[in-house]
């Protein structure tokens, strides 16, 4: 819808097709049905949510669209936002709807064609352009904008229909994998933490090798299934792509090295030694979190005969905790796919396809994925108008 309205507001004549009889699916599910539409998060700050690579290919995109001129025209267009936790933006109404009428009312304007109920089912390429082979006919276009998603959320019609008009077209398709998304674990501890919520912890992904990937300081929920929250969630690219090799480790106290933690644990055994071992652990920390904790390193009895060895293996876990993690739940689950269509070959100041002219890719068809938090909407949003003005 973006790339449609920039690309009519240019003066072009724009038909967007729609295969659903309902366009905008995805934002109406986005959120709780509440929509984070995008973040607070500027320029370079907000470019290293995406990675070096993909955020040195977002960057003209995004610095051409910030997110504050994404608010500026979404509030224009009658829809208020405000600014919640974790820096999210979401619509005060809290009603995702308001976001797609918004959006509609700005493509009527336009002077946009929206043909709804009309999937593309093929894509040619012509000495005039294009040819898009609909079941009601085929449209003729000049230049054409690809702005299908990718696998995630398939209950919204995601088909990753735009992988195969890309790949014929020319392009490369880097593997694909579900992202955001729940973690299931098979540990019992974990099942047995359900209900608790950590704010300030640190956990990160490792891959096959054990090295770490990703870090996250962010809210991380334990569930009957697994992890879930937001910094979990941020990490299941990773752990798809580990191809069940690789996993999370936990540090739940991250502003304390294992020096300082060891020292103040020396001073409390010997001022405090008829204490249990459980007492030095921080107590910001939920009491089952920290009973669970001292069970993984079997540390059990009083400070006063507390072994070198107990000490280091509580360090371990407190500091060093990992857990092998085979899979997320999938695409029915996850909010943005990771991998798509090849950033060396699309043309970052346009979305213009180096391998094919008059075509432009967008949204995330392209190998592009950020964090929970609005930043793939951001970049959806972004890269669609940017297509929009360039075709």
């Amino acid at each position: 819808m973006m790339a449609a309205i920039e690309a009519a507001r240019a003066g072009r004549r724009t038909v967007l097709l729609e295969k659903h009889q309902r366009p905008g699916l995805k934002i109406l599910i986005s959120g709780g049905g509440r929509c984070n539409l995008t973040t607070t998060r500027q320029g370079a700050d907000l470019e290293a949510q995406y990675g070096t690579e993909r955020g040195r290919f977002l960057r003209h995109a995004l610095r051409s669209f910030p997110p504050p001129q994404l608010r500026a025209f979404i509030e224009q267009a009658g829809v208020p936002l405000q600014e919640e936790d974790l820096e999210k933006l979401f619509p005060v109404s809290q009603r995702a709807r308001d976001v797609v009428d918004a959006l509609l009312g700005q493509l009527q304007q336009s002077g946009a064609e929206l043909r709804l109920g009309w999937p593309v089912t093929g894509v040619q390429r012509t000495e005039a352009g294009f040819v898009v082979t609909t079941p009601r006919g085929p449209v003729a276009a000049r230049s054409l904008i690809l702005a299908t998603g990718g696998l995630s959320y398939p209950k919204t019609g995601a088909t990753g229909d735009g992988y195969g008009f890309c790949r014929g077209l020319g392009h490369s398709i880097t593997a694909t994998f579900p992202a955001l998304a729940p973690l299931p674990v098979d540990a019992p501890w974990v099942h047995a933490l359900q209900g608790i919520v950590l704010q300030d912890a640190a956990i990160a992904s490792y891959d096959a090798t054990g090295k770490l990937r990703t870090q996250r300081r962010r809210p991380i929920l334990f569930t009957h299934k697994g992890l879930s929250g937001p910094a979990p969630m941020d990490l299941a690219g990773d752990v798809e792509e580990a191809v069940g090799h690789g996993g999370v480790r936990f540090d739940f106290v991250p502003d304390a090295s294992l020096e300082q933690l060891e020292a103040d644990w020396l001073a409390a055994a010997k001022t405090h030694g008829s204490r249990r071992i459980e007492s030095v652990l921080p107590a910001h920390l939920p009491e089952r979190l920290r009973h669970t904790l001292c069970e993984l390193a079997a540390a059990t009895g009083t400070l006063a005969i507390w072994s070198r060895a107990q000490r280091k293996q509580l360090l371990a876990v407190l500091k060093d905790l990992r857990l092998p993690v085979a899979r997320s739940l999938g695409y029915d689950h996850a909010e943005v796919t990771r991998g798509g269509v090849d950033l060396a070959e699309i043309d970052p100041r346009t979305m213009q396809s180096r391998r094919c002219p008059g075509l432009f890719v967008c949204g995330e068809l392209l190998d592009v994925d950020g964090p929970i938090g609005g930043f793939n909407f951001q970049a959806a949003f972004a890269t669609g108008r940017l297509a929009g003005r360039s075709c």
